[in-house]
This record gives C-alpha cells, sequence and structure tokens, in this order.
C-alpha cells in the first residue's frame, strides 16, 4: 500500500508483541545502518522492562518505537517508521503515545539518543519540547558518528499532560490519519 492510499484511514497505536516480530525485523532492516538482529528483538518484545508500540493501518504494521521503563525513567531504545509511510506523521504518533504511555507508568522523564547526522529525529524530538542534554562521541560504532542526548522532563506535571493533549489534537488536525491509542 502507497503512503498516498492511506488518506481518511486510522492510524491504530497498539502494544506490540511476538506475532508483530517479522513486521518490525523487517522495518529495522531498512532503517538502520546495523539494524538489531531478529533474536534480540525478540528478546526486547518479551522484557518485562520493556514497552514496544506498533503502528498500523488495515492490520499492516507500518512502525514502531521501543522504551526500557527503569527507576521512574524511560529510555527510548528505538523508533523507526517503514520507508512509505516516513514524513507523513507516524513517528510522531508513536512518540506521542510513548510519552502517553510513560506518563502512565509514572515516569519522571525520558531521555533518547540520535545520530547527529540524522536531522529529522532532531525536528521531531525538539517539537515534542525535549532538549539537548548531552553528545555521546563517536557512540555508532557503525560509522563513528556521535550521538545527541535529548531528555524531556517532567512527565508528572498537569502541564505535560496537557501539552500532550494539545499536541494530539493537533496532530490529527494536520494529517490525514485519525490517531486511535489501544494501550
Amino acid at each position: 500500500m502507497s503512503a498516498s492510499e492511506g488518506a481518511g484511514r486510522r492510524l491504530v497505536v497498539r502494544r506490540a508483541g511476538e506475532a508483530d516480530l517479522p513486521a518490525v525485523w523487517a522495518i529495522e532492516q531498512v532503517s538502520f545502518p546495523t539494524p538489531w538482529s531478529r533474536s534480540l528483538l525478540a528478546t526486547e518484545l518479551r522484557r518485562e522492562k520493556s514497552l514496544y508500540l506498533a503502528a498500523e493501518i488495515d492490520g499492516e504494521l507500518i512502525g514502531y518505537v521501543g522504551m526500557w521503563l527503569s527507576v521512574g525513567e524511560g529510555h527510548v531504545c528505538t523508533l523507526a517508521v517503514d520507508p512509505e509511510w516516513r514524513g507523513r506523521g507516524v513517528a510522531e504518533a508513536l512518540m506521542l503515545c510513548v510519552l502517553e504511555r510513560a506518563v502512565a507508568l509514572n515516569a519522571r522523564l525520558v531521555v533518547l539518543e540520535h545520530r547527529t547526522g540524522n536531522a529529522a529525529a532532531a525536528g521531531l524530538y525538539d517539537k515534542l519540547g525535549f532538549i539537548q542534554v548531552g553528545r555521546r562521541k563517536g557512540y555508532y560504532h557503525d560509522t563513528g558518528e556521535d550521538a545527541i542526548v535529548m531528555a524531556v522532563g517532567g512527565l508528572g506535571h498537569p502541564d505535560f499532560t496537557a501539552e500532550l493533549m494539545r499536541a494530539r489534537e493537533q496532530w490529527e488536525q494536520e494529517r490525514d490519519l485519525e490517531l486511535e491509542a489501544d494501550l
């Protein structure tokens, strides 16, 4: 299905499970220079301290996000969208939903890294209120590229929750997809 065929459809974001492994792995393979192995992804989908969300349209998985949870903190460890669906707000929807889950799970802070050359990721995280808190030199072993460390805090504050709701409403107004979170 092409992205142009998505007009008027519903984007469903739901918990990912082991049955999603083939689709997650396929997207992983085309999204990263050094993708995680299939066995590592299978382990991640089963881990108690991991939260994986899948985005799908008409039952087709088109993106996913993974977050590790520990001691009141979330760490977004991966985010990928099928190339046909990039630029359509799928990554933003996944991030909004994972932040909503982080709030519901009483996380106070969410952190993540992205490659210095990934302008699309930087723009998305900035839009969602993340701020740069560090830089990891040579973090990505495949290219030697640095990682930009970003964080968003205050998740338990009512203003953060209100901002998430506003961002989600804005997302729906700007897209030709309706967002349904089944978390």
